[in-house]
């Protein structure tokens, strides 16, 4: 647990920074906001089912902001925030849980993006601060769409992060201006994710290079199970 303190003006208060291990996005985010708070800690994010220290929930926090982090929040570590939890949501409310990109780039969407959303018991589910949207090619591959995805996540966090330096009622007018967005009524498990990617034996042409694009990348691959034998598409 890192602390630095500052005495600038309209700073933050006391932060709790939730990142992602060798992610220069979360560097970057995580340096601007050593900047501008008066007490910063940073918790990083290693893998899924990962546990917190218990150190971190004997802290109260002005804002708890989470970007690519695995670790879910739960009650004991929100009710020590006093102004408000936020997370950067790697994909548009229409895309909830696990594998959004995937389930994006599968149905074809012409668009994606992030969300900026308040955190509450249950995932991907609080009030919308922000979206950020791009446009996505027929040609992106994931890995393109990642990409572009973290560096508007950090545009949109820091820009975000900006705005309730300056105006203290930032958080409320973008919840009252978002009011009308909602989120999807599916989410997306890990599960699901992992059955999305094996590919059906009698699967057509048009689909199967369908459902190639939307799960190839260099550390995931599509698969097909005969036999009680799983082989790995490369």
């Amino acid at each position: 647990m890192k602390s630095t303190n500052f005495s600038k003006k309209n700073n933050l208060g006391v932060v709790l920074f939730m990142g992602r291990s060798s992610c220069s996005y979360t560097k970057k985010i995580k340096n601007f906001l050593k900047k501008n708070s008066m007490k910063f800690y940073y918790f990083e994010s290693n893998r899924i089912g990962e546990k917190i220290n218990k150190k971190y929930l004997k802290l109260n926090y002005d804002y708890i902001f989470c970007f690519r982090c695995f670790y879910i929040l739960k009650n004991n570590l929100l009710k020590k925030v006093k102004k408000a939890a936020i997370n950067f949501h790697p994909g548009p409310p229409e895309f909830r849980g696990t594998g959004c990109v995937n389930y994006a780039l599968y149905k074809n969407s012409k668009f994606y993006g992030c969300t900026a959303h308040l955190i509450n018991k249950k995932v991907d589910s609080g009030k919308i601060i922000g979206i950020k949207k791009f446009n996505i090619l027929k040609t992106n591959s994931v890995s393109e769409v990642l990409i572009k995805t973290y560096k508007t996540m950090t545009d949109l966090a820091i820009s975000i992060i900006k705005n309730i330096k300056k105006n203290p009622n930032f958080i409320e007018k973008q919840i009252f201006k978002n009011k009308k967005i909602k989120w999807s009524n599916k989410i997306k498990t890990l599960k699901d994710l992992n059955n999305f990617y094996q590919i059906n034996k009698n699967i057509k042409k048009n689909e199967f290079l369908n459902k190639l694009r939307a799960t190839d990348t260099p550390k995931f691959k599509p698969f097909i199970k005969l036999y009680g034998k799983k082989f790995i598409l490369e």
